[in-house]
């Protein structure tokens, strides 16, 4: 079966999941760019369903129906708030994450043996931290996001694997 297109929306959620994850350390500056990240995270993730239904209409429906059915409760909340959020995203206000503020302390360094080296005083600054509520519990974005295409490839190589 052809899955061409439907792994090329899966690379592209995947190259905008790591330019979320490198961008979200990122001390200060403009939030715009980790909000036109995920945008385009939540777009690409959802057009791999969008791309099955397409170009597998017969197969894929009925046997999309079946894998929901097999899903946790957690895992249908997390595919149906990422949908809505993409909705929101793309049609209304935008996406529902919060932005929070997170301590960073500034002046002190782990060497990679474990120790600790202090160069004057730490400070502590501020960087954002990016949120979504999903079933009523606070989760990182990013680690969200993750989940979510962790159970979007799950489903287009079970698709693939059910399907001659």
């Amino acid at each position: 079966m052809e899955l061409r297109r439907v792994h090329k929306k899966l690379a592209e959620a995947h190259y905008f999941l790591r330019l979320l994850r490198d961008h979200e350390p990122r001390i200060g500056g403009d939030e715009n760019p980790f909000g036109f990240l995920l945008s385009a995270f939540l777009s690409a993730a959802r057009s791999i369903d969008y791309r099955l239904r397409h170009e597998h209409k017969a197969t894929y429906e009925p046997w999309r129906r079946t894998w929901d059915a097999r899903l946790t409760p957690a895992e249908n909340g997390l595919i149906k708030f990422m949908i809505d959020d993409r909705n929101e995203e793309v049609h209304d206000s935008g996406s529902g994450r919060s932005v929070g503020q997170e301590g960073v302390e500034i002046g002190t360094h782990h060497t990679p043996d474990g120790t600790t080296i202090i160069g004057g005083d730490p400070i502590t600054t501020y960087r954002p931290s990016y949120s979504f509520t999903i079933d009523g519990f606070d989760r990182k974005v990013t680690e969200a996001c993750g989940e979510y295409l962790a159970l979007l490839q799950r489903m287009v190589a079970e698709f693939q694997a059910d399907l001659p």
